[in-house]
This record gives structure tokens, sequence and C-alpha cells, in this order.
């Protein structure tokens, strides 16, 4: 049978596609590589990786910044924090989430009293995958600032990242098709004494999982460090022609996902080839 262990790329852009099909955010491959808010630049068709080729904070779009409306010296253009949540769990098609028989596992201490824990169901001959995330924070851009940035010519021909999600905890799964049922739990190990001039300890956690196949992703830290999802938009393009004029934009919705640069992936991660007139071609 074949394993995701010897096709890293295509690894890794199916789980994108799975990802994005889902909540039409990008998925980073390598959560301890932070993605920051701001950063602008391209996606690679061959990784699925963010190539960054600047951002909004450096001193050099500062020029383009005031042009478009925009203090630097001002915090107008700045992430914002949103409320942390207590979790962040999402799966693709061809999975479903069953709860997670805690006397099946009753050899794992603490599985009952795990934060996050489920078992999912993959469809045999399919490919499914998972995210989850502890305690999730999400940087953003207002979409105030966006409406201003859509002006900003250089930003018309890159994609950029207006959210990120930061989290002390993740775990990525990525099935064969085998058809396994996989359960997940994030455990709290012993309490990690609090630095001075703190208050209280935090706990420790650790990701259990009895995967057998497929390929599995997991951190856990007890700053908001990982930053496994992320939000990439490009500005819309207008149309010359139509037939009823479209509403009036502003804000974020002057921005649009991009598309996976990518043809649609089959259940092993190769693209799917498209015949035109009896020869394959590129999607």
């Amino acid at each position: 049978m074949w394993t995701w262990l010897t096709h890293e790329s295509n690894a890794q852009r199916k789980f994108i596609e799975l990802i994005f099909d889902r909540t039409g955010k990008y998925p980073n491959w390598d959560p301890p590589s932070e993605i920051p808010v701001g950063s602008f630049g391209l996606i690679d068709k061959n990784t699925g990786n963010f190539f960054p080729k600047g951002s909004i904070y450096s001193n050099d779009f500062q020029p383009l910044l005031r042009r478009a409306g925009i203090d630097p010296n001002s915090d107008e253009h700045h992430p914002k924090d949103c409320p942390e949540e207590s979790e962040f769990t999402t799966w693709s098609k061809n999975v479903k989430r069953l709860e997670l028989k805690v006397e099946s596992h009753a050899g794992v201490p603490g599985i009952a009293e795990a934060s996050i824990k489920g078992t999912w169901q993959v469809k045999k001959g399919a490919t499914g995958a998972v995210l989850l995330m502890n305690k999730p924070r999400i940087k953003n851009i207002t979409a105030d600032v966006l409406g201003k940035l859509s002006t900003i010519e250089l930003l018309q021909t890159m994609h950029l990242v207006t959210k990120v999600f930061y989290c002390p905890a993740f775990s990525m799964y990525l099935s064969d098709k085998s058809g396994e049922n996989i359960s997940i739990a994030l455990l709290a190990s012993a309490p990690v004494v609090a630095p001075v001039g703190s208050v209280g300890a935090t706990a420790e956690m650790k990701w259990w999982s009895n995967t057998q196949a497929g390929l599995a992703r997991n951190g856990c830290k007890t700053e908001h460090c990982f930053t496994p999802l992320y939000e990439l938009l490009h500005v819309r393009h207008h149309r010359n022609r139509r037939a009823t004029p479209s509403p009036e934009r502003s804000g974020e919705q002057l921005w649009v996902a991009p598309p996976l640069p990518w043809a649609p992936l089959d259940e092993d991660g190769q693209e799917v080839p498209v015949y035109v007139n009896a020869s394959i071609a590129s999607y």
C-alpha cells in the first residue's frame, strides 16, 4: 500500500486542498514557522507553501500606505487581537466525527478529562483530513484598512495574509485510503510552574492518538506560538462587461480568497488530468 511518507509534496497539497475546501482558509503545513499577518506573496504551485514577498509593516511599504490614506505611525493598520476561543476543530469531506469511547482507552491516563477528544471515521477508499487547535487566538486586519489596502497596485498582484490563527497546541492528520478510525485527545500532564511575576501555573499538554496509518503532525507549548491556519485574500478584479451592475463593495468585500493554484487532486494527491480534444492538458 502507498504511503504519504514517500509523497511529501502530494500529502501537503492534499491536506491544504481538503481543509481549504472546508474552511476557505489555508492550513500551514509547518505550524512552528510563523506566517505573520500583513505578509504578501504567492502560493507555490508545487508544494502549497506560502512565499512572502514583503510585508505591509515594513519600512519600504510606508510610502504606499500614505498614498492609500493610512498613517504608518498610527496603529490603524496593525492587526487586531480577537478574544481567545476554547478550541477550533475542522475536518474534511469523507470524514465523520464520532464520540470517543473513553472506556475503550481506559489505559490512557487523563483521557476522560481531555480538553479536546474525539474519534474521526474516514470513508474507505477516500482521503480525509483533520485539523485541531487548542485555545486559538486570531489576529486580523480590520475591514476598513482592507478597503484602503485594496487601492495599492502592488497588492493587486499579490495575495495578502489578512488573518492568522495562533495557538499553543495543534494536531493535523491526513489519512490514507484504508478507512481508518482515528482517535485523538489533548491530555493534561504535570503543571508548569509559572514565571516570577505571573499568576498561577499552566498545565503542560500533550497529544495522544491511536493512528496506525496516514500522516500526523502535532505540537504543544505553553505559548501561542503555532500558526496552523491563515486567511489569504486577493483584490477582486473588476469586470469590464456585465449584464447588471454589481452592488457597491467596501472593506473586506473588495477582497476574495484566491483559488488553489493547482488542478483538483485525486485521493492520492495527484492532479487529475483534463482531456481536451483527445489530448491531456493541464487543468
